[in-house]
């Protein structure tokens, strides 16, 4: 399964920071040095190897600026002016080993320059911030670099966010005011127990949390599946502490919430798509459908994406079986055709209206599916143009533990439209303003709902 990496504008991000590598290159006027140059820089070769293999995006790989991202990083990580330093390594005579790639001659020369100068410099300080740099030159894409510490931690990171669950009590836990203070999630152990939103934490199996970290106290509550914790708490209008047992169990992570709003119309927002969230659309279709639901909004805006499986399971819900929801091309041009598959949990839907909101932080699989919808006409998109960078992305790994992570694959929607950088666009483009009046406080929200309750019977 391939998962896309949220950016750095929003809510879940595979933090990789960099070392920064002390290097000095100077302009030194010494010949050529010899092979030992390119020793520490042969994981630089075998990345964009894997790099010219692997990458596929919305635009072809640019390799003068990729390469020129390289350079950049590494002539920046010092005090050295590019001219006239690119200047006289385009002079320098020799050529390089033939396992250099040819197009980072030029890189290989600048390195080659310095160690003439300096004998005991080790190449291999330089790499992984020239593998940064050609990420960096990747363009609009957000391919990062992970060293071999960063990557284990990075990757672990990500499928935790995307299995949508975890074993604990079900509650997140926030610092304010020197305060370790409770939300419990929907149907959780913690709420079952009796833990309300706000309640104060204040003892854990009779620890006192006084002066510990946010990470402290969730390792401190943390425990084996079936086992208890007893929590004392401080309740807001409450004189006295309570004493709450919770039971640890798995925990689903809440990605769906909806409500139903007068007029027949209901309202679902998808915050991600985790390993559950097609279950979580299921459930809350299944709850709003007791009523007389006539109407649909479907808020995607500010979704990371995530995982491809259940974006289409989410659309099989509104799609007929066999309805194409896109389709995936690697780098061998090859596209596979991405179908609705049966579904036993399918509701009857095929009336409801569908309006879709979108902004410019709908990502990856969230514009997958929001163009799925659009594209088969069984949806009316509300918004501004997505993000743009609709891509399937994977770890590559390098020889030495650390990895890239990268775009490997690209959708295109039903009717064949690459998911490019100018993003998606919505059938109404609107901005979105705060409104006082409307249901929802909000431009967006309030024309899509307008759209909806112009197209149902005046009386119902």
């Amino acid at each position: 399964m391939h998962h896309r990496l949220p950016s750095v504008h929003h809510l879940f991000v595979i933090v990789a920071v960099l070392a920064v590598i002390p290097v000095l290159l100077a302009c030194s006027s010494s010949s050529d040095s010899d092979d030992r140059s390119d020793d520490g820089l042969r994981l630089v070769w075998e990345a964009w190897e894997q790099i010219d293999q692997s990458y596929v995006s919305s635009g072809s790989l640019d390799a003068d600026l990729s390469v020129s991202g390289a350079m950049r990083r590494v002539l920046g990580l010092v005090d050295v002016d590019p001219y006239p330093f690119l200047t006289e390594i385009g002079r320098m005579r020799g050529q390089p080993p033939s396992y250099v790639p040819s197009e980072l001659v030029n890189l290989w020369r600048a390195v080659a320059k310095y160690q003439a100068a300096n004998p005991d410099f080790d190449t291999a300080t330089v790499a992984e911030g020239a593998i940064a740099g050609l990420l960096e030159g990747l363009g609009g894409s957000s391919a990062i670099f992970l060293t071999a510490e960063q990557y284990p931690l990075a990757k672990e990171n990500l499928e935790e966010s995307q299995e949508g669950t975890y074993l604990g009590i079900g509650a997140s836990v926030v610092s304010q005011n020197g305060q370790i203070v409770m939300y419990p999630f929907p149907n959780s152990p913690a709420t079952g127990a009796g833990i309300e939103s706000g309640d104060i934490l204040l003892l854990v199996a009779g620890e006192s949390i006084l002066g510990k970290g946010v990470q402290e106290v969730v390792a401190q509550v943390a425990g084996p599946e079936g086992t208890k914790v007893t929590l004392e708490i401080l309740r807001f209008g409450e004189t006295e502490p309570l004493e709450l047992e919770v039971f640890r169990g798995p925990v689903d992570l809440p990605s769906v919430s909806s409500q139903l709003i007068p007029g027949g119309v209901a309202y679902m927002r998808i915050s991600q798509f985790r390993d559950n969230t097609g279950e979580q659309v299921f459930s809350s279709l299944e709850d709003l459908n007791r009523f007389d639901l006539l109407a649909l909004i479907i808020d995607l805006r500010a979704n990371p994406g995530g995982s491809s499986e259940t974006a289409k399971e989410t659309a099989g819900q509104f799609l007929p079986d066999g309805a194409v929801f896109g389709y995936l091309e690697g780098q061998d041009g090859e596209r596979t055709e991405e179908t609705i598959s049966p579904n036993e949990n399918r509701l009857n839907l095929d009336d409801l209206l569908i309006a879709v909101l979108v902004n410019e932080n709908t990502i990856g699989e969230a514009e997958t599916l929001a163009g799925a919808l659009q594209d088969s006409g069984r949806a009316t998109l509300f918004g501004v143009p997505t993000f743009g960078d609709a891509s399937a992305y994977d770890f590559v790994e390098l020889s030495n533990g650390a990895a890239m992570y990268l775009p490997v694959s690209r959708w295109y929607t039903p009717s064949g439209n690459l998911l490019s950088a100018s993003g998606l666009k919505p059938d109404f483009e609107v901005l979105s303003e705060p409104e006082t009046g409307g249901f929802g406080g909000e431009s967006q929200f309030n024309r899509a709902y307008e759209f909806l309750d112009g197209q149902l019977p005046p009386f119902r």
